[in-house]
């Protein structure tokens, strides 16, 4: 019968309302049990599939707790990126290969970081007056998306402050008695991650003296006391790590997502994964999980943790192969939405990076021959004087190993660009770069030191022009030279 039919329907005899009033209490009785009891326990292979799922999920948030636990481990701001919560720390110099915090790192700009709590009101970012000098803020939150940005780009140069505050009536009464420029975050915890621009190394100097001046201040203006053992000196950062086994993982992921809650987007994967103790506050040892089925989980845990490292690389290894040469990353970088895998694999790769409208940041692994970069070879680049990199505020490329750090060589040099003096250029105005392990005897090249084995190139370009976002401009191909 038609559902419209019931409804209209008076005549009921009294076995049917019993009937209809048994299966009421039935369905109440299910819906109190618990999920696990509720539905059919999943099979050891779909455990394992979500335990990978749940990997990838996670992994990003655990890792940017990984590095704001590090960050925030000294008891003073010691001038390499490590600070207090709410104390910015500027870095004075630029990277260098023994620095392995964060995968990537450039040699472009001074970092200036900072872990930011807003739990207890609203923070106040102010920079001064910036000039020509290109600069950034970029806020992240703690599932690596973008929240926002100050800087060149998006608030112009002039001196400046701006509120961030944290969703909720408390802290937006606190700011609407001011007249500051607001930025709302749905996360208590925001990763702030400054750039300034600069080139050698008294340009540096000059750039860190301006960054001295960058603060984080509570809204009436005052200024975050730092730890009482600051005096006893700078100390050394804690090492963290990520867990890579099944146990550890998904009890920090649980844990984590209770402080820093999933977006509403992802309810569809955390119902899945739900019936098997992923969720914040759950436990698989709670969830009334078969031996079979959380073993199952927990190494599809495991096995995840293993083979996304490999698969980030290879995947973006194999399209630069397929490519001979440049790899352009997904439009979708810093907003990405429920695309996990891509948000996992940029966290391996380059955590923290910029959204496409920022920057962008092609990568090459290949040669123009589909060949594997390879410092046993010699390559060369030509920009040409009618194309070169079409970006706004400033381009460069830089060299990293396999693994996406920075290569030791004799002259310290670990990329190029118009902020990295002197570039050379030929009597044409093109620029040529000389990519070898050895250095080149052409004195019309910029030479790019490479190590002895594998390596990859990454460029650069901040304020990339619409011919870079719609595809329609491409770096030069990296020829090696017979």
């Amino acid at each position: 019968m038609r559902t419209g039919d019931r409804a209209t329907t008076n005549t009921t005899s009294r076995p049917g309302r019993i009937a209809r009033f048994a299966a009421l209490i039935g369905l109440l009785a299910a819906c109190s049990l618990p999920a696990s009891a509720a539905a059919a326990e999943p099979t050891p292979s779909e455990a394992a599939e979500l335990g990978r799922q749940a990997y990838d999920y996670g992994f990003p948030l655990l890792d940017m707790l990984r590095i704001r636990h590090g960050m925030t481990s000294v008891p003073c701001p010691d001038g390499r990126g490590n600070a207090p919560i709410n104390h910015i720390a500027n870095a004075s110099k630029f990277a260098t290969p023994t620095d392995r915090t964060v995968v990537a790192p450039n040699t472009d700009t001074l970092y200036s970081l900072a872990q930011i709590d807003l739990k207890k009101g609203p923070i106040v970012l102010r920079h001064p007056d910036m000039g020509d000098r290109f600069f950034d803020f970029e806020l992240v939150d703690p599932w690596t998306n973008v929240i926002g940005y100050v800087g060149t780009r998006t608030t112009g140069s002039d001196a400046g402050r701006f509120v961030i505050r944290w969703s909720g009536r408390k802290q937006a009464a606190k700011v609407k008695r001011t007249d500051l420029p607001v930025i709302k975050s749905k996360y208590r915890r925001v990763w702030v991650i400054g750039r300034t621009l600069a080139g050698d190394e008294a340009d540096q100097a000059t750039a860190y003296d301006i960054m001295k001046r960058y603060k984080l201040t509570k809204l009436n203006g005052k200024k975050y006391k730092l730890p009482a053992d600051c005096h006893r000196g700078k100390g050394e950062p804690t090492k963290y790590t990520t867990p890579t086994d099944g146990p550890g993982f998904i009890s920090q992921l649980n844990e984590a997502m209770i402080n820093n809650p999933p977006p509403k987007r992802d309810q569809p994967l955390l119902d899945e994964l739900a019936p098997l103790g992923i969720g914040p506050g759950l436990s698989p040892e709670d969830a009334d999980l078969s031996p079979e089925v959380l073993n199952a989980l927990y190494d599809g845990v495991s096995a995840e943790a293993v083979a996304l490292p490999t698969a980030a690389r290879v995947g973006f290894l194999q399209e630069s192969i397929t490519n001979k040469g440049w790899v352009f990353a997904d439009s979708d970088i810093g907003d990405f939405g429920t695309d996990y895998l891509l948000r996992a694999k940029i966290a391996i790769v380059g955590i923290g990076a910029n959204t496409p409208e920022e920057a962008v940041y092609p990568a090459a692994l290949a040669d123009s021959d589909g060949n594997l970069l390879n410092g046993a070879n010699d390559y060369e680049m030509i920009f040409p004087a009618g194309d070169l990199p079409p970006a706004r505020y400033f381009w460069s490329l830089t060299m990293y190993d396999f693994d996406g750090y920075l290569v030791d060589n004799p002259i310290d040099r670990y990329s190029l660009g118009p902020s990295h003096p002197p570039l050379v250029k030929r009597q044409d105005g093109s620029i040529a770069v000389a990519i070898s392990h050895d250095e080149p005897s052409a004195d019309d090249v910029n030479w790019l030191p490479a190590p002895a084995g594998a390596f990859r190139l990454n460029m650069r370009l901040y304020g990339p022009s619409k011919r870079v976002l719609n595809g329609n401009w491409t770096p030069p191909p990296v020829v090696k030279i017979p």
